[in-house]
C-alpha cells in the first residue's frame, strides 16, 4: 500500500491543515529513505578507498577504531530504512524519525569531516592533502543530495563535514592551503543553499500533489455523488446515437434494465419532430450539444430531458455528458401558456385567444363572423349575498351548459366575470339566433348549488361581419351594445345590433354613474299609493313606491333605474334605505296605519335584510305588523329554501308577508302551501277585464275562495274603474288599490294623514249616495243605453 494511502487510513485524523504536514512529512522520509542503500553503498566505497590511500600511513588498529562508529551509523541508517514501509506512520514517530535522521545526518557528516581533519593535520603528503581535500568535496555533494529531501538533517551534515574539513586544510599552513580552505566554504555555502532550496522544492511539490490528490478526491466524490444522488444523469453516447456505457441511474430514469440499454439507440427512444431531428443533426456534423431539449414516453408518462454533451478527443465519435430532467419545468411552462389562453375557472378560452381567433376568423372570411356577446341576470347580486364560492360554482355550471348548447364549429369562451362570447363561422341571423334561444332557455333552468337552487337567465347582444363591423373591436363594441339593448327590453332576451344603439348605451351609462351618487346626494324619495279597504273605503295603509328626483331628468321612474341598480349591485343599499325610510315615515301616521315594502330577489338573498329590518324597528319603536313585506314569485324561484326560511324569520319578528302578483307563475300554489301568507296581491291583468270578461271574473273567485280557506287577504291591484271595485267586492275581494282611489304620490301628499279620518258610518253614507247619484243619471238615459251603462 502507498505510503499516503497508508496516512488517510492510520491512526492519525488531524485537520486540514496538520494532515498535510504530516503527509509532506511523510513523503520527506519516504524519499530519503527511498536512496539510502546507495548513500551507504556510496559511503562504503569512499571509506574503503580512503583506507586504501592511508593504509601504509596508519595502523590497522587506528582503522579498526576510527571505522566502528561509522559501521554504527550506516546499520542504523539502514535499519530505519527498512523498518520505514512497515512503521506505525503517526505523528509522533514520524517526528521521533525525522529527529533521528537529523542526528544520524549530523553525526555522519562529523565523522566524515573529522576523518578528513584527522589525516589532513598528521602528516599527510601534498599528494594525500589534494586527496582528502577531494574526498572532503565529493562526501559534501554526496551528503548534499543524500539528505536533500530533509533540510534540517542536510544541513547538519554538511556544518559536520565541512567545517572540519575546511579546519584540517587550514591545518597545511601554505597559501594552497588557505586557497583550498576558500573554495571549501564557497563549496559548502553552494552546497547549503542548493540543500535549501531543493528541500524548499521538493516540499512544494509534493504539496501540490498532495492538493491534487486532494482536488481529485473531491471531484470524483462529487462525481459519485452527482451520480448517484443528482437529479442529473451522466451519459455518453456514439455518434450514431447508440448508448455507451450506460450508468444504472440514466436505466432507472429509462425505467429499462441496464442491460438492455447499452448499445440501444438514444434517437429511438425520443419522440419524433424537430427536437429530436436537431439533436440528430449535431450529432452528424460532431457539434457540441447544449441544453438541448427532447421529449420520450416513459411508460404512459410524457417526460422532457434536457441533454448537454461535447465530443470526447481522445475516442473519436463518442459523446459523453449529462441529461437533466426538465418536465417539471415544461409542465409549468405549458400550464403558464394554458393559463395564458384558457380560463382558470372554466376552462374555457379566455379574452386573449379568444380575440386571437376572432380576428384569424375575420382574416380568413371577413364577410362571413357572427359573435355573440353574452351576460347573466343578476349574477352580481347572487355573487355578492350567497358568496364567491357560490359565483364559482354557477359559472362552472353555466359554462357547461354553454358548450353544450352550441354547435362544433362555434367557439364559446370566457371574457371575464360572468360575460360570456360565443364566435360563429356565418353571418346568418337565423342560425345565430336560434343558438341564442337554445342558450336561454338552458340558462332558465335553475342551477343547483350545494343545497340551494339557483336561477340567473341571460341576455345576449348579436352582432356580424360586415354588417355591424369589419374589426374584432367593433364588432365586440357593438355586440355589446346589442347586450345592453337586450337588458333594457327586460332582459333574458337577445338583440342584434341596430344603429342608434349606441346612444342609448350611453344614456344607460350615464344614468349608472348618476345612480351610483343618488342615495349620497338625498335624490332618492318614497312615494306612497294607499291600499283601500273594499266594503268601506277606508284607506289601511299605503305601499311604498320609490322615485328618483334627478336634477336635470326629472322624476325617474323605478322601471328605469331599479334593472340598472339590480344589475350593478347597488340594489342593496337603496333597499336598505326604502326599508329604514318606510319606518321613519311609519311612525308619523295615525295608528293602525299600514307600509308595504317590496324586496327584490336580491335583497332577499342579501344576509343583511334581517338584520336591517330588525335595527329599523328597533330605532322606530313601530310595532312590526304595521309593515307589510312584498315579495313576487321570482323571489322564491331564486334558492327558494333559503328565501323561505328568511321569510319565516321576518315571519318571527311580526311582519307580514304578502305574495305580490299572484298567478302570474307556474307554480303559485306551490308556494301557498310552503309559506303561509298574510296576503295574497291579484295581479292588475285579472283585475284590468274583471267587468267585462268571465274568466277574469273565475280567476279572481278562485283567488279569493283559495285565500279566505288558507286565511289570508286579499288585495287586487290596478284598479281605475268602480265598476271593478263592485265586481272585486261581489266576489267577496277584502282590499284595492289603484289609480281610482290615488296614484302614488309624496307624504306630503297625502291628504287621509292631513285631516281627520272619516268613521265608518260616514263613509257608508257617502259610498250610498254615489251609488244613489250613479242610479238617478241612468235612469235619465234610454233603456237600450240604460243597460250598458248598468254593466
Amino acid at each position: 500500500m502507498d505510503i499516503l494511502e497508508q496516512s488517510i487510513s492510520g491512526d492519525l485524523k488531524p485537520n486540514a491543515s496538520s494532515q498535510g504536514e504530516l503527509l509532506l512529512l511523510r513523503r520527506q522520509l519516504q524519499e530519503h529513505f527511498s536512496t539510502i542503500r546507495a548513500s551507504v553503498v556510496g559511503n562504503c566505497i569512499n571509506v574503503a578507498l580512503v583506507v586504501a590511500a592511508f593504509w601504509s600511513s596508519w595502523s590497522a588498529a587506528f582503522f579498526a577504531i576510527l571505522l566502528l562508529p561509522f559501521f554504527g551509523i550506516m546499520g542504523s541508517r539502514v535499519q530505519d530504512a527498512a523498518k520505514f514501509p512497515k512503521a506505525k506512520l503517526d505523528a509522533v514517530s514520524l517526528t521521533r524519525l525525522k529527529r533521528k535522521t537529523e542526528i544520524k545526518a549530523g553525526l555522519l557528516g562529523t565523522w566524515w569531516g573529522g576523518l578528513m581533519l584527522t589525516l589532513i593535520s598528521n602528516g599527510a603528503t601534498p599528494a594525500q592533502q589534494i586527496l582528502c581535500a577531494c574526498f572532503g568535496a565529493g562526501m559534501m555533494a554526496g551528503g548534499a543530495m543524500n539528505f536533500r529531501s530533509l533540510e534540517k538533517a542536510g544541513i547538519y551534515y554538511l556544518t559536520g563535514s565541512g567545517l572540519l574539513t575546511c579546519i584540517g586544510l587550514a591545518t597545511v599552513g601554505s597559501a594552497a592551503g588557505y586557497a583550498a580552505v576558500g573554495m571549501g566554504i564557497c563549496y559548502f555555502a553552494t552546497l547549503l543553499v542548493s540543500v535549501k532550496s531543493i528541500s524548499k522544492n521538493i516540499a512544494t511539490r509534493h504539496e501540490r500533489e498532495f492538493e491534487l490528490r486532494e482536488s481529485a478526491a473531491t471531484i470524483n466524490m462529487l462525481l459519485a455523488d452527482f451520480s448517484e444522488q443528482g437529479s442529473d444523469l451522466l451519459i455518453e453516447f456514439a455518434h450514431d446515437g447508440r448508448l455507451v456505457n450506460p450508468t444504472e441511474q440514466l436505466a432507472a430514469a429509462a425505467k429499462r434494465p441496464v442491460e438492455t440499454l447499452a448499445g440501444q439507440s438514444l434517437f429511438d427512444m425520443l419522440d419524433e419532430g424537430s427536437e429530436r431531428d436537431a439533436l440528430v443533426d449535431h450529432l452528424t456534423n460532431s457539434r457540441i450539444i447544449r441544453n438541448h431539449s427532447v421529449s420520450l414516453v416513459i411508460g404512459s408518462e410524457k417526460i422532457w430531458w434536457s441533454i448537454s454533451a461535447r465530443p470526447v478527443r481522445e475516442q473519436d465519435g463518442l459523446y459523453r455528458g449529462i441529461v437533466t430532467d426538465i418536465t417539471a419545468q415544461r409542465q409549468a411552462e405549458e400550464k403558464v401558456s394554458y393559463m395564458a389562453h384558457f380560463d382558470a375557472l372554466t376552462a374555457l378560452p379566455n379574452r386573449f385567444q379568444f380575440n386571437q381567433r376572432l380576428e384569424q376568423m375575420l382574416r380568413e372570411a371577413p364577410d362571413n363572423v357572427g359573435l355573440m356577446y353574452l351576460d347573466l341576470d343578476q349574477f352580481k347580486v347572487i355573487n355578492d349575498t350567497l358568496g364567491h364560492s357560490f359565483g364559482d360554482m354557477l359559472l362552472k355550471g353555466v359554462a357547461k351548459r354553454l358548450n353544450q348548447s352550441i354547435g362544433s364549429d362555434e367557439i364559446v369562451a370566457r371574457l371575464g366575470g360572468d360575460e360570456f362570447a360565443v364566435l360563429f363561422k356565418t353571418n346568418e341571423l337565423r342560425t345565430i339566433k336560434a343558438v341564442g334561444e337554445q342558450i336561454i332557455k338552458s340558462l332558465e333552468n335553475p342551477f343547483r348549488l350545494d343545497d340551494h337552487d339557483v336561477i340567473v337567465g341571460t341576455s345576449i347582444g348579436i352582432a356580424v361581419s360586415p354588417d355591424h363591423g369589419k374589426d374584432a373591436s367593433t364588432l365586440l363594441r357593438n355586440a355589446d351594445l346589442a347586450l345592453y339593448d337586450a337588458k333594457d327590453q327586460g332582459r333574458n332576451r337577445q338583440a342584434v345590433f341596430e344603429a342608434g344603439m349606441d346612444e342609448a348605451a350611453q344614456l344607460r351609462r350615464s344614468l349608472e354613474l348618476d345612480l351610483r351618487g343618488a342615495l349620497g346626494k338625498s335624490e332618492l324619495c318614497l312615494h306612497y299609493q294607499p291600499l283601500v279597504r273594499i266594503d268601506d273605503g277606508e284607506t289601511l295603509g299605503y305601499e311604498a313606491l320609490i322615485r328618483w328626483e334627478h336634477p336635470e331628468r326629472g322624476v325617474v321612474m323605478p322601471d328605469s333605474f331599479i334593472p340598472i341598480a339590480e344589475e350593478s349591485g347597488m340594489i342593496i343599499p337603496i333597499g336598505e334605505w326604502v326599508i329604514r325610510q318606510a319606518m321613519d315615515d311609519l311612525t308619523q301616521w295615525p295608528e293602525g296605519k299600514t307600509v308595504s315594502i317590496n324586496l327584490s330577489p336580491a335583497q332577499m338573498r342579501s344576509p343583511s335584510l334581517i338584520t336591517t329590518m330588525i335595527q329599523g324597528l328597533s330605532k322606530t319603536g313601530v310595532d312590526p305588523k304595521r309593515i307589510c313585506i312584498e315579495i313576487t314569485e321570482n323571489v322564491l324561484m331564486q334558492d327558494s329554501e333559503a328565501n323561505l326560511a328568511t321569510l319565516h324569520k321576518l315571519h318571527e319578528i311580526g311582519v307580514q308577508i304578502a305574495l305580490d302578483d299572484f298567478g302570474t307563475g307556474y307554480s303559485s300554489l306551490n308556494y301557498l302551501r310552503s309559506f303561509p301568507f298574510d296576503k295574497i296581491k291579484i295581479d292588475r291583468c285579472f283585475v284590468n277585464e274583471i267587468d267585462t270578461r268571465e274568466d277574469c271574473q273565475a280567476i279572481v273567485r278562485s283567488v279569493v275562495d283559495l285565500a279566505t280557506s288558507l286565511g289570508m287577504t286579499t288585495t287586487a291591484e290596478g284598479v281605475e274603474r268602480e265598476d271593478q271595485v263592485a265586481q272585486l267586492r261581489s266576489e267577496g275581494c277584502g282590499e284595492v288599490q289603484g289609480y281610482l282611489f290615488s296614484k302614488a304620490v309624496p307624504q306630503s301628499e297625502l291628504t287621509d294623514l292631513r285631516k281627520p279620518f272619516e268613521s265608518h258610518a260616514e263613509r257608508l253614507v257617502r259610498l250610498e249616495e254615489r251609488r244613489v247619484e250613479k242610479s238617478d243619471a241612468a235612469e235619465l238615459l234610454p233603456q237600450k243605453l240604460r243597460r250598458g251603462v248598468m254593466k
